[in-house]
C-alpha cells in the first residue's frame, strides 16, 4: 500500500490555477505536476536508515524492518489501536503505534513475520510504563505513513531477546522492560478472568536448566489478541 501526502503548496497552486487565463493553463499544469512528481521521486529516493539512529529531529525516517510482534490495545473509551515491534537487519528494535482512526487503513497490510519498507512517522519519546524495547523513541503512524511489503531476507524471521531465568532470579534485569524467556511451566498457581475486559491472568512456576527452584512469572493477555501475535 502506498500512501503519499501532497504538499500544502499543491492546494495553493491549484487555487492559483483557477485564476489563470485559459491560454496559460496548459503550461501551469505541466509545471504543477512536474513539481509534484519531482518531490515524490525525491522522497522515494531517500536512503534506508538504521532503527538505532531514529530520533525526534525529523519525521521522514525510512527504514527496512520486519514486524516482530503485533497486537491490539483497547482504551477505556473502548477504542482499539495497534501496537507493533519492528526490528531491522542490525537486530535493533523500536515500538510503533497505529492510532485508532488509522487502524482500518493499515491493519490489512501488517502481519507478524512480514518485512516492509516504511517511511514517514511521528517520532515521540518512548514513555510507556512497561517498554517492549530499550529504544529511547517510538513511532506513531500518520495518514502519510508509507508501508510497502517486501522480501528482506537479511532480517531474521525468528529473533528473541532472551533473558535467562537465573538473571531474573538474581535481579539482573530492567523491571520496566519486557523480555523473552525460555523455560518449562511446572505448575499453574492461579487463574483469574476479568469479565469486564475479557483479560485473563495466570500466575505460574517456570524453570529452566539453570534454575532448579523455579521462578514465579506473571502473564497477562487478552483472548481477542492472541491471533495478532501476542499472548
Amino acid at each position: 500500500m502506498i500512501s503519499f501526502c501532497f504538499p500544502f503548496q499543491f492546494i495553493h497552486k491549484l487555487k492559483t490555477y483557477f485564476r489563470h487565463s485559459f491560454t496559460n493553463s496548459f503550461f501551469f499544469l505541466f509545471q504543477l505536476f512536474h513539481s509534484i512528481l519531482s518531490e515524490f521521486k525525491l522522497t522515494m529516493a531517500r536512503p534506508i536508515e538504521s532503527v538505532m539512529d531514529i530520533n525526534d529531529s525529523k519525521d521522514l525516517w525510512k527504514i527496512d524492518v520486519r514486524c516482530r510482534h503485533l497486537w491490539t490495545v483497547r482504551s477505556s473509551s473502548n477504542k482499539e489501536h495497534l501496537e507493533l515491534i519492528l526490528v531491522d537487519s542490525k537486530l535493533d528494535m523500536i515500538q510503533a503505534i497505529v492510532p485508532s482512526h488509522l487502524v482500518s487503513k493499515y491493519v490489512g497490510n501488517l502481519a507478524v513475520g512480514a518485512s516492509y519498507i516504511m517511511q514517514n512517522f511521528k517520532v515521540s519519546n518512548n514513555d510507556f510504563s512497561f517498554k517492549s524495547t530499550t529504544h529511547g523513541y517510538k513511532l506513531v503512524f500518520c495518514g502519510s505513513t508509507y508501508v510497502k511489503k517486501m522480501e528482506l531476507p537479511e532480517i531474521p524471521i525468528d529473533y528473541f531477546n532472551i533473558l535467562g531465568l537465573a538473571s531474573i532470579a538474581d535481579g539482573k534485569f530492567q523491571p520496566n522492560v519486557l523480555v523473552d524467556v525460555v523455560g518449562g511451566v511446572t505448575e499453574i498457581l492461579q487463574t483469574q478472568i476479568n469479565s469486564d475486559n475479557n483479560k485473563s491472568k495466570f500466575v505460574f512456576m517456570i524453570t529452566d536448566m539453570s534454575v532448579h527452584y523455579g521462578v514465579i512469572l506473571h502473564c497477562n493477555f487478552m483472548n481477542t489478541t492472541r491471533t495478532m501475535g501476542k499472548m
